[in-house]
């Protein structure tokens, strides 16, 4: 028989979760120094180099990226130092740093710190949206999905409830009292047979299961139906002893349809659970190919 192997997807969920723990960790820091840090003051430009080649922006036609090295002074007295990288034809005034400009840190790792007095400007709403993205991505990685229902699984509920409304309210007839209560079997005029209660497959009076369907045919096993009309086949119990013949599995193989190989798992692996549920997964195919279902 053929098996269908299913997809891993739990690469496709792990991706995702790294890249948003990325996202939430590496942006703390600025943020934290923006939101919570100290302010210090430049005390001395230490060096100014210029990077790359001109930028052309109006205004500016001489502009230049320019990395700017600096010495501030902390809250408590002393001093360390700090970079940054700013746009300008000059870096005196387009910069805006000089001695005196602010200088935001954290106390905790003061080597990490950035020029102005931090609060809610561009760059920490940034950092914030940012951290918003990874959260997002970390909740859609871990999130457990809704198993998405096959065309064949849609089918099957529409025509249960489809049934269901067209009966709302099954009504059970009471047996007659001419009538044989379904748990005796039927015998025949030739006291050698019966006839099965499920399908109504001539048996041989000593059967004690069904040929044709698999069903048991011992009195204290009586079928249950739902209200749809399908017998409840757990309420069976199947040849579990006999192996497996080679005419059990050619029919299971010729009644069987490519959308019950691929969308049915109790079926595919109906030649690997036993005989007993083998021969439930070829007794509800014998019933869907007798009722047309």
């Amino acid at each position: 028989m053929r098996k269908k192997k299913k997809k891993n997807k739990a690469p496709s969920r792990v991706a995702p979760i790294i890249l948003g723990i990325i996202l939430v960790v590496c942006p703390m820091i600025p943020l934290s120094s923006a939101l919570f840090g100290q302010t210090g003051y430049i005390t001395e430009i230490n060096n100014v180099e210029r990077i790359g080649g001109r930028k052309d922006i109006q205004g500016q036609p001489n502009a230049y990226d320019w990395h700017i090295g600096y010495t501030f002074k902390m809250r408590n007295g002393e001093y360390e130092t700090g970079s940054t990288t700013v746009i300008g034809d000059a870096v005196s005034s387009k910069s805006g740093l000089r001695a005196g400009s602010p200088i935001r840190y954290l106390a905790i790792y003061p080597g990490f710190n950035t020029p102005g007095y931090g609060g809610l400007d561009g760059s920490t709403v940034m950092w914030i949206a940012v951290i918003v993205f990874g959260v997002f991505l970390i909740v859609l990685g871990a999130r457990n999905p809704k198993p998405q229902k096959t065309p064949a699984q849609r089918s099957r509920e529409y025509k249960a409830a489809k049934a269901a409304k067209e009966n709302p309210s099954p009504v059970q007839s009471k047996p007659s009292a001419t009538r044989a209560d379904p748990a005796i079997p039927i015998n025949n005029s030739g006291g050698n047979k019966m006839f099965c209660e499920n399908c109504g497959a001539q048996l041989n009076v000593a059967a004690k299961f069904c040929n044709s369907c698999g069903a048991n045919q011992q009195p204290a096993q009586a079928p249950q139906r739902s209200p749809a009309g399908e017998p409840d086949w757990d309420s069976f119990k199947y040849d579990d002893t006999t192996p497996i013949t080679k005419t059990e599995m050619d029919e299971l193989a010729a009644i069987a349809t490519d959308e019950e190989y691929e969308d049915e798992f109790d079926l595919i692996n109906a030649d690997t659970e036993g005989p007993e549920h083998f021969r439930k997964i070829l007794a509800i195919l014998r019933w869907r190919r007798s009722t047309g279902q």
